[in-house]
């Protein structure tokens, strides 16, 4: 090919020397009919319309149609109007393109070759159509010059002959990303005469998902800044060395599996998650067993001791750290699938499918009225002095779990009418830990979808793959698709998806405690009801110190005054929902733009966890320690004397006031994020949150 500067009288950039040109060969859909276009496009001189985007590799297909065609032996010019002169009334000129009576222009001194003029769509009305006249013009003239003409908007051709291409931004074909970063790479390694570096899979993760505003041009800078960060000694480009490259869901997170030594390792071997289940299992049954056998009071119960004294305080302690872990390991669950698997041994047959659009619609709802069923048997027959009633508590949400496991596929109980596992999903939004994955890889380069559907044993083909990767998959137990996860509430820490995925999408993540509540959050009416219910038993919990306040403590609220119980007891669950509700509209009154009662009622989540750990901190910090006399007692050795540990009220009480503080700071910082409103629209909530933090300290502390 011909390699010279063409002369001009007028400032344009140099000529490009052109080298033989190869497209990598691309996978996605875009990229195939990109090629089609270009191949078509090199079998004649048809001018060309690009509707490219800046980076986009407008020069780059540009240079492969000339050296490809013809003309390939004659000079390539690549012209930006960006930088051509301006007129005196500040409008880009063409006169330089076109030539005048005292100099001739650019395409008179080609005479031969590839004019490649970028960024059209800067140049005034008139001079576009003084180009696409020369254009149409060009149709049927002897010169051999090719016009090649780029915007990233569309340009009308006003019916010239020509090759429309488009070339799609690189987040918008996903799918070519590991081929161009791997062409790029063995180009830029090769250029500093070093070994061709690989991409783990982290990194590759980290390119899918990045955004690309200047799209290939801002990929190859990347690489190149990787490339020349990797130290000489090392085979494989770091994390740390594209530590600029961030899709925005990830900002602030961090991936545990890459960052805590052998946590992948251990969730992918087997001693996650079988063994829990087992574990669990064993003290289940005896617990059962011993709840419907005994009739020990509190502090002699095992039953008791274990369920409001260990099980609730620390269940309530785990939603902050690791949100809805419990239901992986959940016994009510483990229950329900044993007895499918054994019920499907015994009669084989096709289990039902979700009834999705009837549960999407009333099952939290659901969910709701189960919970207001369980606050008011709990207050009225008293279940945490009741082994017995305690027992059956536990027994009926079991029989649920086999019940809708006997039916249905999977564990719909689990994700859409279990009472626990709403609670559990709705408090699961403020957890630090989040289990998602790349939605672009997953969605666009991932063809085994073991996380969504029962699969065998993938294939897992990179380099730093471990043995365990890629396991045979009979899907998520919930349906829920890692790369689509908004929130945690739908999402259990099974770890399944982790093992079966053979690209190691999936990532562990630790970020800000209640990130959800405010990234793209999509509240409902539903949840939110179980959110001003489970606040309001705080009230019920406590009723009889908040009714003498009132002068009604004389007020029974027991199963032997039904008729009065029960009224006394959904008034007291329904207050925080009628004084949120006012509250929120004398703050509308103040600032009209505040979001709706729905989205501003999650503002409460933090305080509800916190008032409902205070409630049950005093038996975990003066009952838990006794269990080991207490099981001693329940099998039949009285006079042994083992070792409790306990502490007195006042610990107690210095823990709740603690925790109830140790919320606010959060609450307020979640109030102003979920309200994108200043702290003086807001004064209501707050005043409203401050005051509630006053009153649980009354109740409980004082």
């Amino acid at each position: 090919m011909l390699q010279q500067k063409v002369p001009l009288t007028w400032t344009i950039p140099p000529v490009t020397h052109l080298e033989s040109r190869e497209i990598p060969e691309c996978c996605s859909r875009a990229a195939k009919s990109l090629t089609r276009q270009v191949l078509e496009a090199t079998t004649d001189q048809k001018a060309i319309i690009f509707q490219a985007s800046p980076g986009s590799g407008k020069t780059f297909i540009a240079s492969f149609i000339h050296c490809q065609s013809w003309l390939k032996d004659t000079v390539f010019v690549e012209i930006d109007c960006a930088q051509l002169p301006k007129d005196e009334t500040g409008q880009i000129t063409l006169n330089g393109l076109f030539g005048d009576l005292h100099t001739r222009g650019v395409i008179e001194e080609l005479k031969q070759g590839t004019l490649l003029i970028d960024n059209v769509h800067l140049l005034s009305h008139k001079e576009r159509d003084r180009l696409l006249t020369l254009l149409k013009k060009r149709e049927s003239s002897a010169n051999q010059v090719r016009l090649i003409l780029a915007s990233p908007t569309a340009i009308d051709s006003q019916g010239a002959d020509i090759h429309r291409i488009r070339l799609f931004a690189l987040s918008q074909r996903r799918e070519d990303i590991p081929l161009f970063a791997n062409y790029f790479l063995k180009k830029i390694c090769q250029k500093q005469n070093r070994p061709i570096l690989q991409l783990s899979q982290v990194v590759l993760r980290r390119l899918v998902s990045y955004d690309y505003p200047h799209n290939l041009a801002e990929l190859e800078i990347i690489l190149t800044r990787a490339v020349l960060m990797t130290p000489l000694a090392e085979t494989v480009i770091s994390e740390q060395a594209l530590w600029s490259v961030q899709a925005k869901k990830n900002t602030f997170r961090l991936d545990l599996l890459e960052y805590v030594p052998g946590l992948r390792q251990f969730l992918l071997s087997k001693w996650w998650l079988k063994p829990f289940w087992w574990l669990h299992m064993a003290l289940f049954i005896p617990l059962i067993i011993s709840g419907l056998m005994g009739s020990h009071p509190r502090g002699q119960s095992l039953t008791l001791n274990i369920f409001w004294a260990w099980w609730w305080p620390f269940y309530l302690l785990l939603f902050p750290i690791v949100g809805r872990l419990w239901c992986a390991v959940c016994p009510f669950m483990i229950t329900g699938e044993w007895i499918q698997k054994i019920s499907l041994w015994i009669y084989p047959r096709q289990l039902r499918a979700w009834p999705n659009k009837w549960l999407n619609q009333w099952g939290a709802w659901c969910v709701w009225g189960g919970f207001l069923v369980i606050y008011l048997w709990e207050k009225l027959w008293d279940l945490p002095h009741s082994a017995y009633l305690s027992t059956w508590l536990l027994l009926i949400i079991t029989a649920g779990a086999v019940l809708f496991s006997l039916i249905y596929e999977r564990r719909l109980w689990c994700r859409y009418l279990c009472p626990i596992g709403g609670m559990n999903g709705m408090f699961a939004k403020l957890s630090m830990i989040e289990l998602r994955a790349t939605e672009q890889f997953c969605g666009q380069l991932c063809t085994a979808k073991a996380c969504q559907k029962p699969t065998g044993a993938s294939n897992v083909t990179f380099a730093e793959a471990l043995p365990q990767e890629g396991q045979a998959s009979k899907g998520c137990p919930i349906y829920s698709l890692p790369a689509q996860l908004s929130n945690n509430r739908d999402c259990v820490l099974c770890m399944g998806c982790i093992k079966s995925c053979p690209n190691r999408s999936v990532q562990l993540n630790l970020r800000f405690p209640a990130a959800d509540l405010w990234e793209n959050h999509r509240g409902f009416a539903a949840e939110v009801a179980l959110l001003l219910l489970l606040l309001g038993g705080v009230f019920l919990h406590n009723s009889q110190a908040f009714l003498s306040w009132f002068g009604f403590g004389y007020l029974p609220v027991d199963f032997e005054h039904f008729l009065v119980a029960v009224p006394t007891a959904i008034a007291l669950l329904s207050l925080p929902a009628i004084t949120i509700y006012v509250t929120h509209k004398i703050s509308q009154l103040l600032d009209p733009q505040l979001p709706d009662y729905v989205t501003m009622a999650y503002v409460y989540l933090p305080m509800t966890l916190a008032a409902n750990l205070a409630y049950y901190l005093p038996s975990l910090i003066t009952e838990s320690g006794k269990i080991l006399p207490i099981f001693a007692q329940n099998i039949g050795f009285q006079g042994l004397s083992l070792p409790s540990l306990t502490w007195g009220m006042e610990v107690a009480h210095f823990v709740q006031g603690a925790s109830l503080l140790a919320i606010v700071p959060l609450s307020i910082f979640i109030l102003v994020k979920i309200s994108q409103r200043p702290l003086l629209s807001n004064l209501p909530h707050l005043g409203l949150m401050i005051g509630f933090v006053g009153l649980f300290f009354r109740l409980m502390v004082f």
